[in-house]
């Protein structure tokens, strides 16, 4: 904002020393016209004050040139100055912003590091849009408005996206008391379930193959042991897969009943 307003100043100023040009030009024509319908044949002394006048316009001229060609070169380093300065900031702010934003990712969800990367991925892209309009700054002042609103729109778009994964992570958790409730419900169905004098292990190892078979899911006999026990924090998907053969078998069961 404040380098448009140098560049209105620059061109305000400009404008000024051209008007004074102008008025001076003006002035000299209308008394040379005035002098020539006056007199085919001007006297020498008026001749000699047009020549005065002209040299003194050229001089006038020369001066208000160099003057706005000063100005503008001034104005111009100015400008680029400020609009440098204003975007290696907005550069470290974003860093600092987004890797704090990234830290408490990490610290949430160790499987949130994916999708940390992913908006790492994003924010270095902006970065170097930023980058890009830094160096096309120095020969476009109009591209400068449409890459901010550009930004802008990326970064709500990355905060939008930021706030949809804490909540599809936070929803993906099964609270404690809903897992001690799965976990008892598998074990009263794994134990009705289990033939008089089977093996425990030969029994896990029997349900990990059944729940592969019916969800495709590849989970070992320690998984299904650990959740019977109820050591360790399962994942979502795995509590899941679990409860799949525990409806797997009521539904089962409930078949034979209505059979009998």
């Amino acid at each position: 904002m404040s380098a448009l307003v140098l560049q209105n100043n620059a061109l305000w100023h400009i404008f000024e020393d051209f008007t004074a040009s102008i008025l001076l030009s003006a002035c000299f024509l209308i008394y040379v016209i005035r002098k020539q319908f006056t007199n085919n044949h001007p006297p020498t002394h008026d001749n000699k004050i047009t020549n005065e006048l002209s040299a003194r316009m050229s001089k006038i001229n020369a001066q208000v040139n160099t003057r706005i060609a000063n100005e503008l070169s001034a104005r111009l380093s100015e400008v680029n100055s400020t609009f440098t300065m204003e975007l290696v900031r907005n550069n470290n702010e974003l860093n600092k912003k987004f890797t704090g934003e990234i830290t408490k990712i990490n610290s949430r969800d160790a499987g949130y590091v994916s999708d940390a990367q992913k908006i790492l991925s994003i924010v270095n892209n902006m970065i170097t849009r930023l980058d890009n309009i830094e160096e096309a700054c120095h020969n476009d002042f109009g591209n400068i408005s449409s890459e901010f609103i550009l930004i802008k729109t990326s970064i709500e778009a990355l905060r939008n996206e930021m706030i949809q994964l804490y909540h599809e992570s936070s929803s993906s958790r099964l609270s404690d008391s809903s897992l001690e409730e799965n976990r008892n419900h598998f074990k009263r169905v794994f134990d009705s379930n289990k033939e008089e004098g089977e093996n425990l292990d030969y029994a896990f190892e029997t349900v990990r193959r059944k729940i592969h078979q019916l969800t495709g899911e590849k989970i070992g006999k320690e998984t299904v042991k650990n959740f019977y026990y109820g050591r360790g924090d399962p994942k979502f998907r795995i509590v899941m897969s679990i409860m799949r053969w525990v409806d797997s078998k009521e539904f089962n069961g409930s078949l034979d009943n209505n059979a009998e």
